[in-house]
Formats: C-alpha cells, sequence, structure tokens
C-alpha cells in the first residue's frame, strides 16, 4: 500500500471508531509507529481535524467527514464472499441485516464493477448443510443481544442445558457475541453462577432484558472472560503416534482439532506428536485408525487405549 492510499485508509478507520491508539494502527498498517506519527501530523497539515486524548487515542473532531469512497472490485468480491458465508444465518436478523447492506454497496458500484460483481455472484456457491435439523437461534436474538451489550443492561433467559435435561432461569451481564465453528455464542457474567458462562444462543428458549443497567465498573469484561476461560493455559501431554504411510494423508486437518505439533517421516510411515489437553480425547479419535496407528510414546495414552478396547470388545461380544 502508498502512502497515499494509506492516508486515505487511516482517514475512513478513524472516522469508523471513536478512539483509536497508535499501537493498533501501527498494526493494521504494518508500519512503525513513528510512522504512524508521521501520517497523523501529515492529516492535520493538510486539514483533517484530528483529536486526541492522552491514554484513550486519536480521533477525528465532531462534524468531519470524508465523501463516500467507491469499493474497488478486490473489497467487493470479498463482501460477496462474506455473503456466501452468511447464509446459513439468512433466516436471521443478523443476515437479513447483511443482505440489506450488500444490496446497499451494489447499488454505488461504477458500471464496470457492477458487471464484475454479477459474474461473480453466479460463479460462487456455497454447499448447504446436509443436517435439515440444524438447530438455528431466534431469528430476533442478535439484535436483541446488541442492543443489551451498547446499552450494558441485565437480561433474563431460559437457557435449555446442552442434553436438553432441563432448563434454567438466569440473569447475566451480556460481554459479546462469539462465533466458535457452526454456532453462535453469547459470553456472559452469570448472576446464578457468580462466574463467566458461555451460552450458545440456538438454546434459548426466552430472552427479555430487565430494564437494569450494569453499575459500572463492575470488574467483569470481555477480556477477562477470554483470558480465563479460552486463553488459560493448560497442562498438555505429549503424545507421539506413528501412522502407516498410505493412512496418514487422511489425515489431514483432524491433526489440528487434537493438539498436532510437528511431524517426520519415519520407518515407512508419519511419526506424529501431539501435544493434548485431553489424553483420552485424543485416544477416542485414534481409536478410529485401529491397527494403523501405534501409541509410541506415553504411558498414559496406551493404557486409555487398551481400556477403550476393552470396553468396545466387551460390549460387542
Amino acid at each position: 500500500m502508498n502512502r497515499i492510499d494509506r492516508l486515505t485508509a487511516i482517514i475512513i478507520f478513524l472516522q469508523g471508531r471513536q478512539r483509536v491508539s497508535i499501537a493498533e494502527l501501527s498494526d493494521r498498517y504494518k508500519i512503525s509507529e513513528r510512522t504512524v506519527y508521521r501520517d497523523l501530523v501529515a492529516l492535520q497539515e493538510a486539514g483533517v481535524p484530528i483529536g486526541s486524548e492522552p491514554g484513550e487515542g486519536y480521533y477525528i473532531v465532531k462534524g468531519y467527514h470524508l465523501p463516500p469512497v467507491m469499493f474497488n472490485r478486490q473489497e467487493a468480491a470479498s463482501l460477496l464472499a462474506g455473503e456466501r458465508l452468511m447464509r446459513k444465518w439468512n433466516q436471521t436478523e443478523l443476515g437479513k441485516s447483511y443482505l440489506s447492506a450488500l444490496d446497499k454497496i451494489r447499488s454505488i458500484l461504477p458500471p464496470d464493477e457492477k458487471e464484475y460483481f454479477e459474474v461473480l455472484d453466479e460463479r460462487i456457491q456455497t454447499f448447504k448443510y446436509q443436517n435439515v435439523n440444524f438447530p438455528k437461534p431466534d431469528e430476533r436474538i442478535f439484535g436483541f443481544l446488541q442492543n443489551a451489550i451498547f446499552k450494558k443492561e441485565i437480561i433474563e433467559i431460559e437457557y435449555r442445558s446442552p442434553h436438553m435435561q432441563k432448563r434454567t432461569t438466569r440473569k447475566v451481564e451480556p460481554l459479546g457475541l462469539l462465533l466458535m465453528g457452526s454456532h453462535w455464542y453469547l459470553a456472559a457474567w452469570c448472576r446464578l453462577r457468580e462466574d463467566y458462562r458461555m451460552f450458545r444462543l440456538d438454546r434459548f428458549d426466552k430472552f427479555k432484558t430487565t430494564g437494569i443497567q450494569i453499575r459500572q465498573p463492575t470488574g467483569h469484561s470481555l477480556k477477562n472472560f477470554y483470558d480465563r476461560n479460552l486463553h488459560q493455559e493448560r497442562e498438555l501431554t505429549e503424545v507421539v503416534v506413528w501412522f502407516e504411510a498410505e493412512y496418514a494423508s487422511y489425515v489431514g486437518d483432524q491433526k489440528y482439532w487434537h493438539g498436532w505439533a510437528w511431524e517426520r517421516s519415519v520407518d515407512g510411515g508419519i511419526e506424529m506428536t501431539f501435544l493434548t489437553s485431553s489424553v483420552s480425547y485424543l485416544c477416542r479419535w485414534l481409536l478410529m485408525w485401529g491397527n494403523k496407528m501405534t501409541i509410541q510414546k506415553c504411558d498414559e495414552a496406551k493404557k486409555k487405549m487398551r481400556e477403550f478396547v476393552d470396553q468396545l470388545h466387551q460390549h460387542h461380544t
């Protein structure tokens, strides 16, 4: 990106946010913090009213707005690809809003770019999920939660347990929305459990606002939730597994879900090293490879595998 494009991009980036730090701009545009300072000074000298607050960051002074910027064809195409990824949520408020925004973007594209966009529209497709019973959240829930997060309001939910055995009514402080795999979750502080919890949106039976504001500061934040639940350090166990060469290629990306660390060719096969926080979970996956794999290192894994095999033998005898 040349400097002119970067300066324009910085203005657009600042316009879309209340405050932006030097470190954030440096990371986004892959430039040094000194270069960021020089770019901001250059924009100020060119008449762009950029203000700053110590410890808060930089901002565009209220009232200034850069005229609309046209999308180039790569940007428009990336939005089209995003629409395909959003299709599984088309019936929700979130999906409908995305489609509406995309239609508005299409309307401002120049003629040549519209033709490019329409050709790609016909040539980019996604395969539908085969499971027609794939659970979907209430179509209104995204807008409801977005408003609750913005207004910092406590909400009340009726939530089904993962195994559909019971329902609980909880008052929670919504912290943020998370997409993991094929499901959306609410990260929240649960007042019933007095701890951080993650709630899958398609398991909400009822939801409503209490009208009660969350007192600030509470000490509960999405960052704290992440550090405590998703980014916490866990003790890892090293398990070395040998796969026959012919079958190793079928392992594919599955290995990454089970703590794969590295591999090497050895003895007519592939030796893979896994660093796992759950030996039991890894061994259940390894069962599917039968006698085409051998656990070479980790006594705990060997013992666990023998237990699973004995259980299966007794069950099927």
